[in-house]
């Protein structure tokens, strides 16, 4: 995730690392209702957005592309470190040694699967631009990911075992 740092004191946007984790709920055969998690981690800053919206799929032979509208809440982490601790001192901690902000989040995207076998398909790639709220500030992210994706139910005529 590229996440736009600048907003909150950093010198430059922070490229995050992370996980993003889905479900997806098909009402017809094209439109869904999709719920997407993900937490992204780097120097200092964590990045939670908990999401959900319409999930519209073109579907082909062995293959789907996707877009989605997604709505919800993103929090923002900032870490201070600890001066007492990297020395090693008996000293008093603090309540918390971090800032929080929880805001609205909101964005959109789409990818790209294809399919490996009736159950499992490798999402080659899957981008999302994602508006957040936090600290007062907005930010403009963008997040990348891929992985894969696990069916457990179907649309249409049921396979023959």
């Amino acid at each position: 995730m590229r996440f736009d740092s600048k907003t909150i004191g950093y010198a430059d946007y922070s490229y995050l690392y992370g996980f993003n984790a889905g479900a997806a709920a098909n009402i017809t055969l094209k439109w869904g209702v999709a719920v997407d998690v993900s937490g992204n981690y780097g120097s200092k800053l964590d990045v939670y957005n908990f999401l959900f919206g319409p999930q519209y799929t073109w579907r082909r032979d062995r293959s789907r592309f996707f877009v989605h509208g997604l709505f919800g809440k993103g929090q923002t982490r900032v870490n201070i470190p600890n001066a007492a601790q990297n020395v090693g001192l008996n000293v008093a901690q603090p309540a918390r040694n971090y800032f929080e902000s929880v805001g609205r989040s909101f964005g959109g995207g789409g990818g790209f699967d294809l399919d490996l076998s009736p159950r499992i398909t490798i999402r080659v790639f899957q981008a999302d631009y994602l508006f957040t709220d936090n600290f007062s500030k907005t930010q403009n992210n963008v997040r990348v990911s891929t992985g894969l994706v696990f069916h457990f139910g179907h649309i249409g005529h049921r396979p023959k075992l």
